[in-house]
C-alpha cells in the first residue's frame, strides 16, 4: 500500500506479510520511507509500526482529520475458530514520523480473520468510517463518531444496523459510488472456501445456464453470493446484488479492483480468481457498469478471460493516452503454479472524453486521500450530469494511482470542479471551466494547473516464431 504518510511530497510504501500462514505467518511488516532520490529507508522499527501478525490488508486514512494519514492493519486472528488471537491495529500518526497504536482506545476491537479493510465516509459527515471484510464471520462497520482529541475519539460498530454483515465468506471490498448519487456504496466480494473443490464445475454451470449440483446433504453447492450494497443516505444500505445482475454470478474473488474502462463515467470492476487449489482453473472476470443500473460481464469480448490465478490488480492509464489499462499479477500459492503478470492495453474510446486530477492537500493530508470530488459536465447537446469520485488507492488486494482518472462520457466541457478536502474544517474549493482530455494538478487553496503529459506508448515487441523440429535437432 502506498501513501505519503509524512507529508514530504514523496510516496512511501507499506509491505504486508504472513497471510494464510497462521502462527507461521508472524512476519513483520515493512514501512519504507521515500528519500526522494529513488531510494528508501526501512523505518519499520523507528516509526513504531513493527508488529508480528499474519496479514495482507491495510488502509491509509486520516481518521481524526489532523492532516496526517493514519494506518489501519487488518490481521488474521483465529479467535472465532478457537485459535490464537491476532487483533487488528489502528496506528495514529504522531506527525513526527512515528505512530501510536490506538485501536482499543478509540473503540475498534476487531479480533477476527480480516481479509479487507477500507475507509469511506458512509454518512457524508466528513469523518472517514471503517469497513472490515471478515472471512468465516460477519463483517464489521465502524462508524467514526469523532472527538475533541484521541483521548475522547470514538468509533461504534454498526454493521448489523447498516445491513452489511454479509457475505460471511468474503474477501476483497471497497467503497465506491457505483450509481453516481453522491453517496459511497460498498462492494463486498465473495470467497466461499467451502466450494474450492467444486468451483470449476460451478463456474461452468453458470456459463452454460445449468442448475447447480447438489452435495451429499441434498443442498445446492452454489457458493455464497457477492453483495453490492447501495448507500441509502440514512446510515443504512440496500442489498442491490440481484437488481444489478450480480447475485447469480459465481464469484470467488481475490485480487480485484475497479476503474472506468470506457470513459463513460461509470465505474467497472475486474475480479482476479486466485484460489490456490490446483484444480481451480476458472477465468478472471470483468464487469461493465451500465448506467449505474446493472453490471454486464465483458470478460470475453474485452479480452480479459485469463484462467491463471489472479492476484493484485490495478487500473491505471499507464501509457498516458487517456484511458485506463489493467495490470494483474498472476500465479498461485504454490511454487509450481506460477505465471507471468499481464498488462491489458486499453484500445481507447474515441467518443468519450476524460480528465485526470492530481490533488495535493495542505491542511488536508498531502496525498489527499479521502478528498471528495464533484465534476459538473456538459455535452455538445447541452445535456448535463454530475460525476462523483473519492481519492483512494482502489481495492484491497492490489492498488491504483492516487491521482483520479475520470471518464466524462461525451462531455465537451467541465463546467465546474468542486473538492471537499479531508481536514477538520471540511475545506472546499470550487473551480470553473476546465478542459477535457487533459491532466491537472490541484493544490488545496490554489488554482488548477494544467500539466504537460505526452503519451508514452508501450514498446511493441515482435515475438520470434517457435523453432521448427529441424531447428530443435
Amino acid at each position: 500500500m502506498h501513501a505519503d504518510y509524512d507529508n514530504d511530497g514523496d510516496v512511501d510504501i507499506l509491505i504486508l506479510r504472513g497471510a494464510w500462514l497462521g502462527e507461521a505467518g508472524q512476519h513483520p511488516k515493512s514501512l519504507l520511507r521515500n528519500r526522494g532520490d529513488g531510494t528508501f529507508d526501512d523505518v519499520t522499527f523507528e516509526s513504531g509500526v513493527i508488529s508480528f501478525h499474519p496479514t495482507q490488508t491495510a488502509s491509509w486514512g486520516d481518521f481524526n482529520l489532523d492532516g496526517y494519514l493514519d494506518l489501519f492493519i487488518g490481521n488474521e486472528s483465529f479467535t472465532e475458530m478457537g485459535g490464537p488471537s491476532h487483533p487488528s491495529q489502528l496506528f495514529l500518526n504522531n506527525k513526527n514520523g512515528t505512530f501510536t497504536e490506538v485501536a482499543n482506545k478509540v473503540g475498534i476491537r476487531l479480533d477476527a480473520f480480516v481479509k479487507a479493510v477500507v475507509w469511506g465516509d458512509v454518512n457524508n459527515d466528513g469523518l472517514p468510517d471503517l469497513f472490515a471484510s471478515v472471512l468465516f464471520g460477519p463483517n464489521r462497520l465502524y462508524m467514526n463518531l469523532g472527538g475533541a482529541s484521541v483521548d475522547t475519539w470514538k468509533f461504534e460498530e454498526r454493521a448489523a444496523t447498516a445491513g452489511v454483515t454479509l457475505p460471511i465468506n468474503s474477501f476483497p471490498s471497497w467503497f465506491w459510488d457505483f450509481d453516481q448519487d453522491g453517496w459511497e456504496d460498498l462492494l463486498v466480494l465473495s470467497y466461499d472456501v467451502r466450494s474450492t473443490t467444486t468451483l470449476h464445475e460451478g463456474v461452468a454451470r453458470e456459463y452454460l445456464g445449468l442448475p447447480y449440483a447438489k452435495g451429499p446433504d441434498g443442498k445446492s453447492t452454489k457458493p455464497e453470493q457477492t453483495r453490492l450494497f447501495r448507500n441509502k443516505g440514512d446510515g443504512t444500505f440496500e442489498d442491490v446484488s440481484a437488481k444489478v445482475g450480480l447475485a447469480d454470478k459465481i464469484i470467488f474473488a481475490m485480487g480485484s479492483n475497479f476503474g472506468d474502462l470506457d470513459n463513460d463515467g461509470w465505474l467497472d470492476f475486474y475480479l482476479g480468481t486466485g484460489n490456490p487449489d490446483l484444480r481451480s482453473v476458472i477465468p478472471n472476470r470483468m464487469f461493465h457498469n451500465i448506467g449505474g443500473k446493472k453490471f454486464e460481464e465483458v470478460t470475453l469480448p474485452g479480452g480479459f478471460g485469463h484462467i491463471q490465478k489472479g492476484h493484485s490488480t490495478a487500473f491505471a492509464d499507464l501509457d498516458r493516452d487517456g484511458d485506463e489499462d489493467v495490470y494483474a499479477v498472476l500465479g498461485g500459492a504454490y511454487p509450481s503454479d506460477r505465471f507471468a503478470s499481464v498488462l491489458f492495453e486499453n484500445p481507447g474510446w474515441k467518443d468519450n472524453t476524460w480528465i485526470t486530477l492530481e490533488l495535493e492537500g495542505k491542511t488536508a493530508n498531502r496525498s489527499a486521500i479521502g478528498a471528495r470530488v464533484e465534476l459538473d459536465v456538459s455535452d455538445a447537446g447541452g445535456a448535463k450530469r454530475t460525476l462523483h469520485r473519492t481519492v483512494n488507492s482502489g481495492g484491497t488486494f492490489g492498488a491504483a494511482p492516487l491521482q483520479l482518472h475520470v471518464g466524462l462520457g461525451r462531455a465537451t466541457t467541465v463546467r465546474a470542479l468542486r473538492i471537499t478536502w479531508p481536514d477538520a474544517a471540511r475545506s472546499k474549493d470550487s473551480y470553473a471551466e476546465l478542459s477535457v482530455g487533459h491532466a491537472y494538478r490541484v493544490v488545496q487553496g490554489a488554482a488548477p494547473v494544467m500539466l504537460e503529459r505526452p503519451a508514452v506508448p508501450f514498446r511493441k515487441v515482435t515475438l520470434s516464431p517457435p523453432p521448427t523440429e529441424a531447428h530443435k535437432h
